[in-house]
């Protein structure tokens, strides 16, 4: 994903946009060149700032002016010349929670946008894009769903230690269950596998991480992916693009948001 300025929309690549990142979402705002087919692992919840755009899920392309895509399917975007706001909300985020009900069986749905709603204009910092999705969600969302505590905990477990390997068989002990047991409730509940959403939380890893000039492979050690190559076919997979040819090259302004 290339970004530009929201308010530099002819330019040819040279604006910056932003890139907000919090322990579990992120959030882009600016005008963003299309991209090919990709599978985030977690949710994506997209909005037309000034008009609308494409969206593909499955393959079947669509025009919306906002919409939600749940975790680990494919999907593409052609925004054309919107100026857009994206956030990706992690699985088991209470953000996300609360917009399953929407999508359903459906794998995403559109969302109707109102005038009361109130949505990122000119410069914003961690504080305001934090309040303007929590008010899109609260809006437009139901109360959230809530997770089977034992998918509750191994996620936090799987946050606070981040390991190398994912040792299903020590997760599912920890929480009184066979690892096949847990293995079909975790995706039942999340939507993504359990190998699949460790790689999630490497790769938020891996976007705190890089800055302008720091070698690939630093990265990749420091978020706990095997090796560079990891990393890199992890990256194309999850964005059609890798964080270096997003962050160092100047496109996006990074933020690093505190979680509270």
């Amino acid at each position: 994903m290339v970004v530009k300025s929201a308010h530099d929309t002819h330019s040819t690549g040279t604006g910056k946009g932003t890139l907000f990142l919090w322990p579990d979402h992120w959030q882009v705002l600016g005008q963003l060149m299309p991209n090919r087919a990709h599978r985030h692992i977690s949710a994506s919840l997209l909005v037309g700032l000034d008009q609308p755009f494409r969206l593909q899920v499955d393959g079947q392309w669509r025009r919306t002016r906002a919409a939600v895509v749940a975790p680990d399917v494919p999907q593409a975007l052609d925004p054309g010349s919107a100026a857009m706001w994206i956030a990706q909300l992690d699985p088991d985020s209470p953000l996300w929670r609360a917009l399953v009900p929407l999508v359903a069986d459906d794998r995403s749905a559109d969302i109707v946008l109102s005038k009361e709603m109130q949505l990122p204009a000119g410069e914003a910092g961690c504080a305001e894009m934090k309040d303007y999705l929590s008010g899109l969600v609260k809006r437009v969302g139901h109360p959230p769903v809530a997770l089977d505590d034992r998918v509750a905990r191994v996620c936090e477990s799987l946050r606070r230690d981040l390991p190398d390997k994912l040792d299903v068989s020590a997760l599912a002990a920890g929480v009184g269950l066979s690892s096949s047991r847990l293995s079909h409730l975790f995706r039942q509940q999340t939507g993504v596998p359990l190998r699949r959403f460790l790689l999630h939380l490497k790769m938020n890893r891996a976007l705190t991480f890089w800055e302008p000039g720091k070698p690939v492979s630093h990265v990749a050690a420091e978020a706990g992916f095997y090796d560079q190559p990891h990393l890199v076919r992890t990256a194309r997979e999850m964005f059609d693009a890798l964080p270096s040819e997003i962050i160092a090259k100047g496109w996006l302004r990074v933020c690093r948001c505190p979680s509270a």
